[in-house]
């Protein structure tokens, strides 16, 4: 993986400055009208999610380069909201056992302090354990889903977990720097609150861009060269 190009990709593109400050004012707005109704900013994430999507597609397809335009707004938000339902089942587990363990221990939190307390910490470890494996897991279940442009794709857990079994080294090193990326989008709140308007748009790129990396590598695949065609006047 060249990691230095999924950092780094983002600045290469002639427009970059434009399409970043686009996805901050996607973002701005979404935030702004939060305070009436949550809405606006669910659709801000799925459209930044969706963006994210498309460079992992393009990544997937060679262009490991280009920044996508701010076009197709309803190919945008089918990517983000797709993703969101692969988050969804994919937490499952944790949904599950934390309703499950969370009876117990609200039954036994006035009777039984020291068993509550045993529930609980089953509860936290098993979140915990479930979300580094979901953070493992999720990049191949994004890439299987783009590059077979098939949600169902996603689902097909045992190729999934063997997508990951078989290339864990990748996937563990997708999981370290998406903590990274995750790092450097949180940092604009440091800068009165609204840099991170910039920076969580910037790491959801390199995000993306992480995740279609990792999927070219675990399968082996070239990826296709992106040639741009050049007119030669003849003499």
């Amino acid at each position: 993986m060249n990691l230095g190009n999924a950092f780094a990709f983002v600045f290469e593109d002639d427009q970059w400055i434009t399409k970043v400050l686009l996805a901050a004012a996607i973002l701005l707005l979404g935030v702004a009208f939060s305070w009436v109704l949550a809405i606006p900013l669910i659709l801000a994430a799925l459209l930044l999610g969706g963006y994210s999507v498309e460079i992992t597609r393009r990544v997937i397809k060679g262009d490991r380069d280009a920044l996508p335009e701010w076009d197709d707004w309803g190919q945008l938000f089918a990517d983000g909201l797709k993703v969101w339902v692969i988050g969804i089942v994919y937490a499952l587990p944790i949904i599950i056992v934390s309703l499950c363990l969370s009876i117990p221990t609200g039954l036994l939190a006035e009777n039984a302090e020291g068993a509550s307390g045993f529930f609980g910490f089953l509860l936290g470890c098993f979140n915990f354990l479930w979300a580094i494996v979901l953070s493992i897991v999720m990049p191949a279940a994004v890439g299987h889903y783009v590059a077979k442009d098939d949600l169902g794709a996603a689902f097909r857990f045992g190729e999934v977990f063997a997508l990951v079994r078989d290339n864990l080294g990748t996937y563990l090193l997708t999981f370290l720097m998406t903590w990274v990326a995750q790092i450097i989008g949180g940092l604009g709140a440091l800068v009165c609150g609204v840099g991170v308007l910039v920076t969580y748009p910037y790491s959801i790129m390199v995000i993306g861009n992480l995740y279609g990396q990792a999927y070219v590598e675990a399968t082996g695949q070239t990826a296709p060269a992106v040639v741009d065609v050049v007119d030669v006047e003849s003499e």
